[in-house]
């Protein structure tokens, strides 16, 4: 039933629509079409001058460096503002000598079809190189890779010599390797492995030297180190075998010379014992012989003053001596050792 009225409906407003085309005045029907040819026309250019607009401006953000090309000839290079070795690497190349260096970033105009802008990344890049073979000083072998982080510095000369990152990378590939391997080559083994401050002072070596290999390149490279080192089967037991030795002389050494110190610790012990010793004895007589001295002449000056009496204590004093209760002594009665025993009876 639904089906039946929709299709009278149809039927019917289908039928009025076209009564009422029928009625408009065809001046009426050309005015509308006029008018509605015009504000599409009016869309159209609006659309086009917008389009347009971007023509004339262009946009360096803070992590993009920009070449400035008028008519194919580089006029202008957009960098960093701390880019100081922009100003350095432009008196490199004669055909840059006159360009003007930019350090201000944000929007720019130009003119379209004649002006052209090259941008590229301002941030820093890492570069990783394949793992190859390299020897040291002593003829020990390693696998080793590194890596390096770059950056844009001069992108006019970066885009004259390399052109993209891809082939810049390649670039490094061949001469920053080589640099570091040759740095490498003329270090020991033991070096290498343990002394991070040597094996950093000859990666600083061949980053400067690189560094100035890529001047007129437009790069600079910020950092450098080995990435990765591996010992090859081959040596894994000789490099064993001479880090065993090695260690042996190191405690061998520690050995000696914590022997040596015993010894002259005994020494220097045993010969302030033997002076402190000497010193106390040559006090303690000089002590005695003081006091003897001094007993002696307390004595002397008490038995000077009665004779009779200290004769009478040197015999009660040799009385002491002789007698005791074992002791029988024959003398005769006019001794004089008796004469104080009931006047020698």
């Amino acid at each position: 039933m639904n089906d039946k009225f929709n299709d009278v409906f149809g039927q019917f407003s289908s039928g009025n629509s076209q009564q009422q085309q029928q009625n408009v005045n065809p001046e009426e029907r050309r005015r509308k079409n006029k008018k509605m040819i015009r504000n599409i026309g009016i869309y159209l250019i609006v659309f086009a001058v917008l389009m347009s607009i971007g023509n004339f401006f262009y946009i360096v953000r803070e992590d993009e460096v920009a070449v400035v090309r008028v008519l194919g000839s580089v006029k202008k290079i957009i960098v960093d503002r701390d880019d100081m070795l922009a100003v350095e690497q432009t008196s490199l190349d004669e055909n840059f000598k006159n360009i003007q260096i930019v350090k201000d970033k944000g929007i720019f105009f130009k003119i379209p079809f004649i002006t052209q802008v090259d941008k590229d990344t301002s941030k820093l890049i890492t570069y990783i190189s394949n793992t190859a073979e390299i020897n040291t000083k002593d003829k020990i072998k390693y696998d080793v890779a590194m890596y390096a982080q770059w950056e844009i510095s001069h992108p006019a000369l970066f885009r004259s010599s390399y052109g993209t990152i891809l082939q810049a990378n390649r670039k490094l590939d061949e001469i920053a390797y080589a640099r570091v391997i040759e740095k490498i080559n003329t270090m020991m083994s033991r070096d290498f492995l343990t002394n991070k401050d040597a094996l950093r002072q000859k990666l600083e070596e061949a980053r400067a030297e690189l560094n100035e290999a890529l001047a007129k390149r437009g790069i600079v490279v910020r950092d450098i180190d080995v990435y990765r080192t591996i010992l090859p089967d081959a040596n894994i037991q000789s490099t064993y075998n001479k880090m065993i030795a090695e260690r042996a002389a190191i405690a061998q050494q520690n050995r000696s010379e914590g022997k040596e110190l015993y010894q002259n610790t005994v020494a220097d012990t045993d010969r302030e014992v033997a002076q402190i010793i000497a010193e106390s004895i040559e006090k303690s007589e000089k002590i005695i012989g003081e006091a003897d001295a001094k007993a002696l002449e307390i004595y002397a000056n008490g038995f000077t003053a009665d004779p009779e009496f200290y004769k009478f204590w040197r015999t009660l004093k040799a009385y002491g001596n002789v007698f005791d209760k074992d002791t029988m002594l024959y003398l005769n009665s006019d001794n004089d050792f008796l004469k104080y025993f009931s006047n020698g009876k």
